[in-house]
Formats: C-alpha cells, structure tokens, sequence
C-alpha cells in the first residue's frame, strides 16, 4: 500500500516569507515613529524567520527530488531560496558580531541586511507563485 505525499512545503514556506518582509515593516516603522519597540520587534522577526527557513528550504528541495521537477524556473525559485537561506543566516552570525563588537553599527547593518533578505525572500516568493499559477507545479490533478 502506497501512502499519499504530503506536502509541507507549501505549508511552512510562507511563514519566513511573511516573517521577513514583516521585519523589513516593523524597522521601517522604526524610524518613522521613532519607537525603539519597532526595531526590537523587526530584529526578533528576523530573527524566527532565520530559524523556520530553513525548513521552508529543506521540504522545496525535498519535494522538487521527489517530483523529479526540472523546470527551469525551479532552479530560478531554488536558487533565490538558497540565497535567502545564506544571506539570512550569514547576516545572523554578522549582526551578533557587530552586536558584540561594534554595537554602534549594528542598525546601519541590520537595515541592509533586512533590505536584501527581504527583496531576496520575495524573488524567491514570486517565482514559487509563478511555478503554481503559470505551471500548476504541484497541483493535484
């Protein structure tokens, strides 16, 4: 007997989506209200959604093996998936060096990081939109 696949990565990949460029509105907030809560709020944002990406990442490549998908618009998907996994958690170990070292830095570095992982995290959104609506990857028959 052959149990039906489930599919998690629909199911968690919009949690670091949503985390992330919920992070880029709270810093964004930040500095129009000028409430240090924003800023605290963005960085812990950023923060559980460096720990769920790589779940999200995880099950996309799981689920991309098992269907045997080569479409070139995976690998564009995969691939902005996989830099957002990098630039996240690289940005992590930075931001508690500079948190460490050089605190006075560490929002200037924050601000770009948050920026880049947010845009990165929405490429890599986009095209997984577009491999469901324009191709119907992934959809039951």
């Amino acid at each position: 007997m052959e149990y039906p696949q489930i599919h998690l990565h629909p199911a968690l990949v919009h949690f670091p989506v949503a985390l992330f460029v919920s992070a880029l509105f709270m810093e964004a907030a930040s500095f129009l209200f000028k409430k240090e809560f924003f800023h605290r709020s963005a960085v812990h944002l950023y923060i559980l959604a460096c720990i769920l990406a790589p779940f999200a990442v995880w099950t996309g490549l799981e689920e991309a093996e098992h269907e045997h998908l080569k479409h070139p618009l995976v690998n564009v998907h995969r691939n902005f998936a996989l830099a957002t996994l990098g630039v996240s958690w690289a940005g992590a170990v930075l931001l508690g060096a500079v948190h460490k070292y050089f605190s006075r830095y560490f929002r200037i570095v924050f601000v770009v990081l948050i920026i880049l992982t947010a845009a990165l995290v929405t490429l890599a959104a986009y095209n997984g939109g577009r491999l469901v609506y324009e191709y119907a990857i992934g959809v039951g028959s």
